[in-house]
């Protein structure tokens, strides 16, 4: 490897370390929960880093949420709900979703709390919200679709309520209640909320033999 290759490695390598030394910095302020949290100033400190440089990488302060949100997907380990909305029964999928979410949610509560808190108040915050939350909504349809046209559905439950009630059931709101709020275990959480969506959504018929 010439020289100037191996300056620029090491210039890549050095922006990577300085970039996940920022994101770590803001993690642990959202840990400490949504009061206070990601103060470029702080977090700049906290990094070891120039404010301005916190700027230059990511933008804005907005840029740093969204840059924790995507940060936040992959450390979770998110595609493993999308993974199991795949699954060609609608009703496994409904149940394995819900499992899914339970446990992605449980990787980073801190984090997860305090964005969602941070989303309704803080403008910046917004960004990283909307990404975490992306295609949760088109999901709820699509599954909602299919266990219609499986004819799971109860009788007085159209596709679109279906998706409504699922929409409220996977959201991280149901589930830290039950969990942060009631202190259940992410097991226990899934399985409570995988049994109000059968019994609200699915005919009695199935249920006996499911």
């Amino acid at each position: 490897m010439d020289k100037r290759r191996y300056v620029q490695r090491r210039r890549a390598e050095a922006a990577q370390e300085t970039r996940e030394r920022i994101l770590e910095a803001a993690r642990e302020s959202l840990r400490a929960g949504a009061l206070g949290a990601v103060r470029v100033d702080d977090v700049a400190r906290s990094a070891g880093v120039a404010r301005s440089t916190v700027y230059v990488i990511f933008g804005s302060r907005a840029g740093l949420f969204g840059a924790l949100a995507d940060d936040l997907l992959v450390r979770v380990g998110f595609p493993r709900i999308v993974e199991a909305f795949r699954d060609p029964d609608p009703r496994r999928a409904l149940r394995l979703s819900l499992e899914a979410a339970s446990q992605v949610y449980a990787a980073e509560p801190e984090i997860a709390r305090a964005l969602f808190t941070l989303g309704t108040i803080d403008p910046d915050a917004v960004v990283a919200v909307q990404r975490v939350e992306d295609g949760r909504w088109p999901g709820m349809r699509e599954l909602a679709r299919r266990l219609d046209e499986a004819g799971a559905l109860r009788d007085d439950t159209s596709a679109e309520a279906a998706a409504q009630m699922l929409w409220l059931l996977t959201s991280f709101g149901s589930f830290d209640q039950l969990f942060g709020e009631r202190g259940l275990a992410p097991r226990t959480v899934a399985e409570r909320l995988t049994t109000l969506a059968e019994r609200s959504l699915l005919r009695p018929a199935l249920l006996d033999g499911r």
